[in-house]
């Protein structure tokens, strides 16, 4: 592991306007290395499930501002964040409901 991508402090989140609780793991740089969340507002089954970086959404997010770099600096970290997490989850969620059909 590159020292700059080392863990080096994790913030739980809550986004109500969302419903979720995101998990988001810092560089001591200060930039996002690691993201997660989960929907729902049941704060210990969070903590018990998904305080762990999910590396499909992490390499999600860090494509997007990329993909999307005007955005990325035009809004705040964590409604950049939610964006992504959006995105991520229909994507995954839609590739399943076609795989089904």
């Amino acid at each position: 592991m590159i020292y700059s991508e080392r863990v080096y402090k994790v913030v739980h989140k809550w986004n109500e306007e969302s419903d979720r609780w995101m998990y988001i793991e810092y560089n001591q740089q200060g930039k996002i290395v690691g993201l997660n969340y989960m929907q729902g507002d049941e704060y210990q089954l969070f903590k018990k499930h998904w305080c762990v970086s999910d590396m499909g959404l992490t390499e999600f997010y860090q494509q997007q501002k990329y993909t999307f770099p005007i955005e990325f600096k035009a809004v705040d970290s964590l409604s950049f964040v939610n964006s992504c997490m959006w995105a991520y989850h229909s994507a995954i969620s839609l590739y399943e409901s076609y795989l089904k059909k």
